[in-house]
């Protein structure tokens, strides 16, 4: 039997067919290799460049430095040197507390001009001991590229991202909004809102907050304060002097918890009395004489309502505080250096009871001057219809009444004839920095000094139309002007965490007695409650409660 190897020609051409093949595999590989080793380059070129950028992009930033050291003449302090050609600005020396953490003393420099010697801030005064007064400092500031840069307080060398997320109700947001172009040319930063059109009541705002990390400052009534901390969400806030000195001393008592300033201040509030220069040209003396003057022109048929002041289904406490106040009730005593101490509770006082009495009198089983129905929008609404000559508010509602031809005069909520005053409470609306905030430096630093701005807090209270805590801010509305000077006469409303748990009962008994319930078993209910509210683990630090 015989195999068949084929022909020459077949043998040639199948030995062609392997070699092709063979040289194909061979040139596969090569390729491969071949852009293997071009990747590399590219990824090294790539690399090198991105390197070289950093470099360059560091270079001035290199050059900015700060230490802690002992001066010539033997002081103590924080010095700082640009060995750059070319300024920095809006540079803040920061020497941190002795936890080596905690900001403590800020110094601001809007510029820090190039020099081969370096600045010195004294801290402190004497001479005492190196090893007692070693601190560690940082410094951030911004570069002629318009670069943020932090030196942290180990030497090392960060930049920051110009990117700022603010939490606000959308009011407050709508007016700040308009200076985002402005931001971004003074400081090289961005800053966009996050806002609730519908609105939310602080435990949902709170809750919200908490959950987020992209926020980096939050602006909320001063009352929220406490809440916060105790949920370690915002943190402290240093403010340079010139800082500090550009708001009212008792703004930033305000913003204060044990000791520790929280917030930047910007607009401000309390209740005074509106009133209606055509019904009412000169301001009642005593509560006694509004109520007088209101009855008389009801009785000619000039108005329906001697006075407003909005209740609504849920109550408004802070609206109707000063009455509360003139007729003899209270809150919370006071300690020795006029800070509000929670371990004495007076809603169940005698005075209190006789303040809740005088309330109900007013109220639907009386009175009637003071009525559930009568909410926000029918309060304001009454009133510049002319339908009243007196509106007992906040300021809120001089936005609405601008849109009217009602001439107007603010003054204080007169007193009851046989009162004490009508003291009002102050409420103070704080930017506060969230502790987790992704740009929380930048949001320090860069709000500190663009609220102490005339032009942009001007344009807060002219947008709002409500006064604000700035020094140096000025305005010609002489009922802003009022507001104002009634905000500095007030007193800051309470801090403490528990104050959203306080409002809620302050309501319930406001609404209680308004609508007929005993003023007595109203006051004893509501002093007990708040009492239960302080019996939580959280107010076990504030004491133990006692209702007076």
């Amino acid at each position: 039997m015989s195999v068949g190897w084929g022909d020459v020609p077949g043998w040639v051409s199948a030995l062609g067919s392997v070699f092709a093949l063979g040289f194909g595999a061979v040139a596969v590989v090569v390729t491969r290799r071949t852009y293997q080793i071009e990747s590399d380059r590219d990824r090294v070129n790539a690399e090198a460049r991105e390197v070289q950028e950093s470099f360059a992009r560091r270079a001035q930033a290199g050059l900015v430095s700060a230490w802690w050291g002992q001066s010539s003449e033997g002081q103590w302090g924080a010095f700082v040197r640009n060995t750059s050609e070319i300024p920095v600005y809006q540079a803040y020396l920061t020497v941190l507390g002795l936890d080596d953490h905690s900001d403590n003393i800020k110094v601001h420099y809007l510029v820090l001009p190039p020099s081969d010697g370096a600045l010195f801030c004294p801290i402190g005064s004497g001479q005492p001991a190196q090893g007692a007064t070693a601190r560690r400092v940082k410094l951030s500031f911004t570069d002629t590229a318009g670069v943020r840069w932090l030196r942290n307080q180990y030497g090392s060398l960060t930049e920051l991202q110009p990117n700022l997320l603010i939490a606000a109700d959308p009011l407050r947001a709508g007016v700040l909004a308009q200076f985002e172009a402005d931001f971004l040319a003074t400081y090289g930063a961005t800053v966009a809102f996050d806002t609730d059109s519908a609105g939310r009541p602080q435990k949902q705002f709170v809750a919200d907050f908490e959950e987020s990390s992209l926020v980096d400052a939050l602006i909320c009534p001063h009352d929220w304060i406490g809440d916060l901390v105790s949920r370690d969400m915002i943190e402290p806030t240093v403010l340079a002097a010139d800082h500090q000195n550009a708001f009212p001393g008792w703004a930033l008592s305000a913003l204060t918890v044990d000791g520790r300033l929280y917030g930047i201040p910007t607009t401000v509030d309390t209740v005074a009395l509106i009133r209606n220069t055509l019904l009412a040209p000169q301001p009642p003396s005593t509560f006694d004489e509004l109520v007088a003057t209101g009855n008389a022109l009801r009785d000619a048929g000039r108005v329906t309502d001697v006075f407003t002041l909005r209740v609504g289904e849920h109550g408004d406490p802070f609206q109707i505080w000063p009455l509360f106040a003139s007729a003899g009730g209270w809150l919370f005593g006071m300690t020795t250096d006029g800070r509000w101490d929670p371990t004495r509770i007076g809603l169940a006082t005698p005075e209190s009871i006789a303040a809740f009495e005088r309330l109900r009198e007013f109220g639907e089983a009386g009175a009637r001057l003071l009525r559930r129905s009568m909410d926000r929008d029918e309060a304001l609404e009454l009133f510049a219809a002319a339908r009243s000559p007196y509106l007992i508010t906040s300021s809120d509602a001089l936005q609405r009444l601008r849109q009217t031809n009602i001439p107007i005069a603010v003054s204080a909520v007169p007193p009851f004839a046989d009162g004490a005053p009508a003291e009002t409470f102050t409420l103070v609306h704080s930017l506060v920095m969230a502790k987790r905030g992704l740009n929380k430096i930048i949001a320090h630093d860069l709000f500190a000094d663009y609220l102490t701005h005339n032009h942009v807090m001007t344009a807060l209270s002219d947008g709002i139309v409500a006064p604000v805590a700035l020094v140096s801010t000025t305005t010609e509305d002489t009922a802003i002007q009022q507001f104002l000077a009634l905000c500095e006469l007030g007193t800051p409303m309470p801090s403490f965490p528990q104050m959203d748990a306080i409002w809620r009962v302050l309501e319930e008994a406001e609404v209680a007695v308004i609508a007929g319930a005993p003023a007595e078993a109203t006051a004893r209910q509501a002093a007990a409650n708040v009492a239960a509210v302080f019996t939580t683990e959280e107010g076990n630090s504030l004491g133990r409660p006692v209702v007076a």
